[in-house]
């Protein structure tokens, strides 16, 4: 088995299981199982430095789930809007990584402390 199997097989085996690491949230209106990072968002924003002082009112998230799962089937779009967990959000930036998409999303809100 190659490398690139092993890790898709435990992307849904380890990483993306309830009882570990993943959550359900909603994408549209849409189920989705994936893990949340708001503090790799955090240091891309503030330019790698983990900063909370320096706040624009926006808050940033990462958001990464299987993309053999997603709704539609096909890749997200970057700056278009979305509503994630019933709050509307812009996308960031998308990447495919290893059968997950590392999704980054943008809300004009202050972040919660």
């Amino acid at each position: 088995m190659s490398l690139v199997d092993r890790i898709n097989n435990d992307i849904s085996r380890c990483f993306m299981r309830l009882d570990h690491f993943a959550e359900i949230h909603y994408w549209n209106g849409f189920e989705i199982v994936c893990v949340i990072d708001e503090e790799d968002a955090l240091k891309r924003k503030n330019n790698n430095v983990n900063d909370i002082s320096w706040d624009n009112n926006t808050r940033s998230l990462v958001v990464r789930t299987p993309s053999e799962f997603f709704p539609g089937g096909v890749e997200p779009d970057p700056n278009t809007h979305v509503m994630f967990d019933n709050r509307p959000m812009k996308i960031i930036s998308v990447a495919h990584n290893m059968g997950v998409f590392d999704i980054t999303l943008s809300a004009v809100d202050p972040r919660e402390f």
